[in-house]
């Protein structure tokens, strides 16, 4: 996790106790800090746009894009797939994030065995991997045919380093100059965390990896912000709900040290699981089985995809207080889905088939 990150482990006090493993962070309670406050726009000529066609129309010049998330926010991973797809139209074919295994994407290692699956498993990045939607975004950039790499750095800082931030920003800006190497062919998405794409030292006098790049290369990256604020309804029509704050003019209202912000939507809730889950890619809200519903205590439920590996990364998981109607997020396929309690003893486990028509007797739809 980034050092600058805020961590709200705010997910409900019964969980949060347990402790019992990957929490559920697409959760109401679980969010990040970062993007937790009201945009305050007011009084600015403002206007709001779907962000999506407005900042690939700014990329088409440019051979390095860069956008942050929120580590706990998965909303802002289903976006930047969305914007994935709609780059590769714009020629772009390589995604670096720094949640990935150097060990596993250095550039005389691709990952074959990633690319073969087309799905990421539990050591080809960090914990943030684990998480169902960043697992989405995995499979949507390779089924989009970008190359993926990790330009994390892979070797700690030397005895007697200045700091260890300063190494961590410094070889972040130089794994992503050697994988571009000058190759104008290369058109790069770089999905960071926080603050590393901003483009101006921090108050502290902190000198990002974005500004690092920028200084030592003269690469001037598009640089995307979704981390500073939400909306409760700037612009109800763009992709996921999202919003870009423009001028009259049309140009992009900046932030410090960031070319464009766009805004995430303050998050709809469908019995306790975020709305924008049920449009993520084929995902719809299904009703869990009574017969693995335990109304005498809290439970953890997993869907583990049956076509996969064991140690792929999971579809969904969710923590069910008694007698909850939360449902589970699940794309076509077969799941077991496993159900443990507080101990990570097996309750019960039970096979489902979620089939492509939304027809289905299992389908809770808001």
């Amino acid at each position: 996790m980034c050092a600058d990150s805020p961590r709200d482990t705010s997910l409900t006090a019964e969980t949060q106790a347990l402790n019992w493993g990957p929490p559920e962070i697409t959760h109401a309670d679980f969010s990040s800090a970062t993007a937790r406050k009201e945009c305050e726009l007011q009084g600015q000529d403002v206007n709001y746009i779907d962000p999506i066609p407005k900042l690939v129309e700014l990329a088409k010049n440019q051979n390095l894009v860069m956008i942050n998330e929120a580590h706990f926010k998965p909303v802002h991973r289903a976006f930047i797939g969305e914007f994935a797809i709609a780059l590769k139209d714009i020629g772009f074919n390589f995604y670096g994030a720094e949640a990935l295994n150097p060990a596993q994407f250095s550039i005389g290692n691709r990952n074959q065995a990633l690319s073969e699956r087309g799905y990421p498993i539990k050591k080809d990045g960090s914990s943030y991997i684990a998480e169902p939607i960043f697992g989405q975004l995995i499979e949507t950039v390779m089924a989009h045919d970008y190359t993926v790499f990790a330009y994390e750095v892979a070797v700690p800082p030397p005895p007697g380093a200045d700091s260890a931030d300063s190494h961590r920003e410094q070889h972040q800006a130089n794994n992503i100059l050697g994988e571009i190497n000058g190759d104008k062919t290369k058109k790069v998405l770089i999905h960071a965390g926080y603050h590393h794409i901003k483009e101006e030292e921090s108050a502290t006098g902190r000198s990002w990896m974005a500004k690092r790049l920028k200084d030592s290369s003269g690469i001037d990256p598009l640089t995307i912000s979704q981390t500073d604020c939400y909306s409760q309804s700037a612009f109800e029509q763009g992709v996921l709900g999202y919003a870009m704050p423009v001028d009259g003019s049309g140009n992009p209202i900046t932030s410090d040290g960031y070319d464009v912000v766009i805004i995430p939507p303050k998050e709809i809730q469908f019995r306790d699981r975020p709305l924008w889950l049920k449009t993520v890619s084929g995902r719809r809200f299904i009703n869990v089985p009574d017969t693995i519903k335990f109304d005498d205590q809290f439970t953890r439920i997993t869907a583990y995809n049956l076509d996969r590996v064991e140690d792929a990364v999971i579809e969904d998981n969710i923590y069910r207080p008694p007698n909850s109607d939360k449902p589970l997020a699940l794309r076509p396929g077969r799941y077991r889905l496993e159900v443990t309690d507080k101990d990570k003893a097996v309750l019960a486990q039970e096979t489902i088939f979620i089939e492509r028509s939304s027809n289905g007797g299992n389908a809770a739809s808001p």
